[in-house]
């Protein structure tokens, strides 16, 4: 009988000690919550408690002047505004110019950007040309603006001067001023729609248009057929943030017009400035600016609305 040798005796590993998944969960939840702290004290501090602080002297007497507040005036303040006339005024100013520079910068931007969409020698310089004026200071480019327009020497009374045109003095005239405030946002808007759109285009399957073109449609049809349709998300992230700039329009109209003439440029933020720091009504100042930002969210809501109806796009 032969003896075979005995196996050798299993060896015992000690057992590997493994994290609980819930403290790995924990750990990463208290470094994302060190991360955010930075910029949630900075939106406290710079956003939610002024904004808390406005709605608070909305319903007092507040005086920006003094810093005072006497008593609580309930809902006087937000009655004193909307029966305001000029508020009114202010309000449709502020519409007029909403429905005219979002759509207008839109548009523009997506035809230069279409039109910048093929390479060509200065595309580059250009683009550059196109976007500089969003990234340029506002005053300093609505004071050459006023310069531009001033009916005694301006260039483009003097321009029109050739045809034999009387100086018009753009910027003291109606309609005439809240054309010239319109035509001054929409030129510098137009870079940043520019932007983005071309952004929005590059995206767009090159497949789609390669086969539109077999099958014979031109650059026009493959526009409004393709292109179009697929940056229809875009479209509406520049309507939502285009309207919620808008209504806050008011260092155009402060250095071109001063919501002038007999307020026909004034917006609801200038609107806002004149009761709070020239007539040093705080109390109104602060309801404006609460229904400002009520205007401001049910805006935002009804286009998120129309937008979250669009769940699929079609190609014709």
């Amino acid at each position: 009988m032969i003896d075979t040798p005995a196996a050798p005796a299993a060896r015992r590993t000690a057992p590997r000690r493994v994290e609980p998944v819930n403290q790995h969960r924990r750990a990463e939840g208290r470094a994302g919550y060190v991360l955010v702290a930075p910029t949630a004290v900075l939106l406290s501090v710079f956003y939610l408690w002024p904004l808390a602080q406005t709605v608070v002297f909305s319903f007092t007497d507040w005086n920006p002047g003094t810093g005072l507040i006497t008593t609580s005036v309930g809902l006087a303040n937000f009655t004193h505004v909307l029966t305001d006339p000029e508020f009114g005024r202010a309000v449709a100013n502020t519409l007029v110019y909403v429905v005219t520079v979002v759509p207008g910068s839109m548009a523009l931007g997506l035809v230069f950007a279409a039109l910048l969409a093929t390479p060509f020698r200065g595309r580059a310089l250009y683009r550059t040309m196109i976007f500089t004026p969003y990234i340029a200071p506002i005053v300093g480019s609505a004071l050459v603006f006023s310069f531009l327009l001033t009916p005694l020497g301006g260039l483009v009374n003097q321009f029109l001067g050739l045809f034999g045109v009387r100086p018009i003095a753009f910027l003291t005239t109606e309609p005439w001023a809240m054309v010239s405030v319109v035509i001054f946002s929409t030129w510098q808007l137009v870079g940043y729609t520019m932007i983005i759109y071309s952004a929005a285009l590059t995206n767009v399957p090159q497949s789609y248009h390669e086969a539109a073109r077999l099958d014979g449609a031109g650059p026009i049809r493959r526009f409004f057929s393709i292109s179009l349709p697929l940056v229809a998300p875009t479209s509406g992230f520049l309507a939502i943030t285009g309207v919620i700039g808008s209504l806050q329009v008011f260092t155009q109209v402060y250095v071109l017009t001063g919501g002038g003439p007999l307020g026909s440029t004034e917006t609801v933020l200038y609107w806002i400035y004149q009761q709070g720091f020239v007539l040093f009504d705080g109390g109104s100042a602060s309801a404006g600016a609460v229904l400002l930002l009520i205007f401001g969210i049910v805006a935002s809501i009804v286009q998120l609305t129309v937008i979250s109806r669009r769940d699929t796009v079609e190609l014709s």
